[in-house]
């Protein structure tokens, strides 16, 4: 359904000039910009297309529209984006439409319905900014929006960060949102005054959602018993919110300097008395920005986790499956976090070997006599040299296994690998890091840590292979020795 708006005395060009602040206020825009607006079709953000393409010579900006049908609604979605093709034809703007079936995605993806509508319009929305080269993304978030957002995650039981609520712009720099100061109201009277045409979305009324019950229902409430202009101080709120958010995320970055000894692509290792040593609203975000920096989603990483967390370490040494794909340790030296390597297993040939699965490569190198190391003692740990004419055959870089053993050099008899690294003490949380030289028969070499009997080069060999490994595993165990 169409919906017109009726007429207004809200002057136009005093809606453009706020919001044109607020553009310059937050550097949302430089001239020359294309910007790609994401228009639904609803009031917002054809009111959002109708600022932007007001303002589009003053402020030099190219424009495109990228609509998204979700499949949701039947014909009415598919009117939706009949609507918004019109609307950019009239405008004269390129339009990026696309189609989803967001309820086969939600189920397939065991989310909900809103999280997959959200995922597949940030992906299509990236990938046409991607395709036409845009350099800005805008919404059409309001202050009522803020408003909700923020009382949904206090609800929830959001930290700072999440009641700090939306942003002005996204942290990558790539979304704007010049509509989030400006009221819902302030939107509709400035639809009436310019007689937009919008379509409404029956879905609004649906108080199934949790966003639409708190607009809908506990809104009205709050404004009823206290004052009308809640969405205000709650916008207000969340600005305040936004500057002790920044100014926290500041003092953990600097934090995270000092704390962090070492990381791979999936651990973390930290400091612990000096992790210990700040205020515990800094540990929790340390414990924040570590899981996002070994790829742990942020949107996983509760309050309740960072609290289980630092209640465990608290106690002292000890070992925990936080999640099916996050385990946390405290040796009591050192705080580990991360999730578990891969199993693997790579052939090995001379020359470089590069080992995907573990970010490393194995380089194997034939070596003459007269460039022998004055002695085999003193070569580095992540290096290990065999006599050439004994190199033991089909050699494989792989993962540990139950029951792998090794000869150590020196020893007669041989070892469990697992025992000799409880030896080491290498922590339990990086063992599963821990590459091995083996063959068909037994391992060789544990990287970094052992290497085997047979890698003993007599004095009377004239040519030896020697090994020599870069990789992330390297930088961990070397960063985490000193602790242990």
């Amino acid at each position: 359904m169409y919906i017109l708006a009726v007429n207004s005395p809200q002057p136009k060009d005093r809606f453009h000039d706020r919001v044109d602040r607020f553009l310059n206020t937050y550097r949302m825009t430089e001239p020359s910009d294309t910007v790609l607006v994401a228009v639904s079709g609803g009031l917002d953000s054809v009111s959002l297309l109708a600022a932007l393409r007001s303002l589009a010579e003053r402020r030099d900006l190219r424009l495109h529209v990228a609509h998204l049908d979700h499949g949701i609604r039947g014909s009415a979605s598919a009117g939706d984006a009949a609507f918004v093709l019109e609307l950019a034809d009239r405008y004269d703007l390129p339009c990026h439409s696309e189609a989803v079936d967001t309820p086969r995605l939600a189920a397939k993806s065991k989310r909900s319905l809103e999280e997959a509508a959200r995922d597949a319009r940030k992906a299509f929305l990236s990938r046409v900014t991607d395709d036409i080269g845009a350099d800005r993304i805008a919404t059409a978030h309001h202050l009522d929006d803020q408003a909700e957002t923020v009382l949904l995650r206090l609800f929830r039981g959001s930290g700072t960060t999440g009641l700090a609520g939306i942003r002005p712009i996204s942290e990558d720099g790539r979304v704007i949102r010049p509509f989030l100061n400006v009221s819902r109201q302030e939107i509709r009277a400035y639809a009436a005054a310019r007689a937009l045409e919008w379509r409404e979305d029956a879905t609004n009324t649906d108080s199934t959602y949790h966003r639409n019950r708190i607009r809908n229902v506990v809104m009205p409430l709050l404004t009823e018993a206290f004052d009308p202009r809640v969405p205000e101080a709650v916008y207000r709120a969340a600005q305040v919110l936004q500057a002790d958010d920044d100014a926290l995320d500041q003092i953990t970055l600097d934090a995270s300097k000092t704390v962090i000894c070492a990381r791979s692509e999936r651990k973390i290792a930290l400091d612990g008395p000096a992790f210990f040593g700040y205020h515990v609203a800094v540990q929790r975000r340390l414990i924040r920005h570590c899981l996002g920096r070994v790829g742990h989603d942020p949107r996983r990483v509760t309050f309740g986790l960072i609290d289980r967390l630092l209640t465990r370490f608290k106690r002292g040494p000890g070992f925990v499956q936080v999640t099916t794909d996050l385990t946390a340790s405290n040796t009591g030296r050192l705080i580990l976090l991360g999730a578990e390597a891969p199993v693997f297993e790579e052939p090995i040939g001379l020359g470089p070997n590069q080992i995907d699965a573990i970010d490393a490569k194995l380089s194997v190198d034939d070596v003459l006599r007269p460039e022998f190391p004055t002695r085999f003692s003193a070569i580095p740990p992540f290096e290990v040299w065999f006599d050439r004419e004994i190199l033991p055959k089909n050699l494989v870089m792989r993962t540990v296994r139950p029951g792998d053993r090794i000869r150590p050099f020196g020893s007669t008899g041989s070892r469990k690998v697992h025992d000799v690294l409880i030896d080491r003490k290498v922590p339990r949380l990086i063992r599963d890091e821990v590459p091995v030289l083996a063959d068909r028969d037994e391992v060789h070499w544990i990287v970094g840590i052992r290497a085997g009997e047979s890698s003993r080069v007599p004095e009377s060999a004239q040519g030896a292979a020697r090994f020599t490994f870069e990789g992330s595993w390297r930088t961990l165990y070397a960063a985490v020795e000193p602790y242990t």
